[in-house]
Parts: C-alpha cells; sequence; structure tokens
C-alpha cells in the first residue's frame, strides 16, 4: 500500500474543509439568502495586514467560522473560538459563531456550533432595544446548529419567512 505524501493529505484537509464550509453556507441561505463562503482569507506582511472576516460572507451581524476536523480538543475548540471573535472584531459584528462538523453527521443542523457562554446568554434573553456589549467570559458552550438558529432569528438575525417561503 502506497504512503500519502504529506501534500496529499494537506490537500485532502483542505478540500473537506471548504466543502464543509459549502455545506455551511448552503444551510444558512434558508434564513439568510446570501450566505456564501468566503474564499478571501486574512493575510499579513511586514507592513500591511488584511484581517480575517470569516468563512462565511451575507449573514449581517455574525461571522462564521467553520472547522471539519475530526476531533477538535478542548484547547482547539478555546483557540478557535477566541480566533472566531478577533474575526467578529475585525468584521464589525455582533457575534463570532464556531460550527465544527461533527464526524458521521452529513446534515449541518446537527453539527456543534461554539460560541462563549456570555454570547449565548445575550442572544437568549436579549432585548432588541438594548445595546451589545461584548462579553469577558470566554467558557464555551456548545449546542447543535438547529438549536442556536431560532435563537439568532428571534434576536433579530436573519429572515424566519424566507425560509418558510422558500
Amino acid at each position: 500500500m502506497r504512503t500519502r505524501t504529506a501534500a496529499e493529505i494537506g490537500r485532502s484537509n483542505r478540500n473537506r474543509g471548504a466543502q464543509a464550509e459549502r455545506d455551511l453556507a448552503k444551510f444558512l441561505r434558508a434564513w439568510w439568502p446570501r450566505a456564501e463562503r468566503a474564499v478571501v482569507t486574512g493575510w499579513k506582511t511586514s507592513d500591511r495586514a488584511s484581517e480575517d472576516c470569516g468563512d462565511i460572507r451575507g449573514t449581517p451581524g455574525l461571522v462564521w467560522q467553520c472547522k471539519a476536523v475530526a476531533d477538535m480538543s478542548d484547547a482547539g475548540i478555546e483557540a478557535a473560538l477566541v480566533d472566531t471573535e478577533t474575526q467578529a472584531v475585525a468584521a464589525g459584528a455582533d457575534y463570532g459563531i464556531l460550527v465544527h462538523r461533527r464526524p458521521g453527521k452529513s446534515d449541518p443542523a446537527r453539527w456543534w456550533a461554539y460560541l462563549p457562554i456570555g454570547d449565548l446568554g445575550q442572544l437568549a434573553t436579549r432585548d432588541l432595544g438594548s445595546p451589545l456589549r461584548r462579553s469577558s467570559v470566554v467558557i464555551p458552550v456548545r449546542l447543535q446548529l438547529q438549536h442556536l438558529v431560532p435563537l439568532l432569528l428571534r434576536a433579530g438575525y436573519g429572515t424566519p419567512t424566507y425560509a418558510e417561503s422558500a
């Protein structure tokens, strides 16, 4: 049996990640019709930088980062949440959401969504007239994406009637 090269493994991982981003964007279009995979990523040189604003565009007020890693450690989740928060700040978004493609689950509704506990608390109890305050608490909370979307809709993000009429 031939051993795969590092380049082949890297290409396979990159393709898996890109497919997960496309699947997530397709799922989100039910409520955010302009959701699309962002092909442009951030970069930095010695004298210039372009911030990374997430993996999915077209969801105003929200930044999405998608991971298609089979096993994410607790430290990996926390690091990805910090990156997601940095992307949300760079994009001027209210919330950054980390989505992890669950092994064996092809339906994005069943993928894990992570966000800091303070952000989930704000979404769950948010009065639309209240100003957003960035939470300093970074305790990760995990729930299925299908359970997060109704909270986002109730907080004024997305278009609930779009999914019903599509």
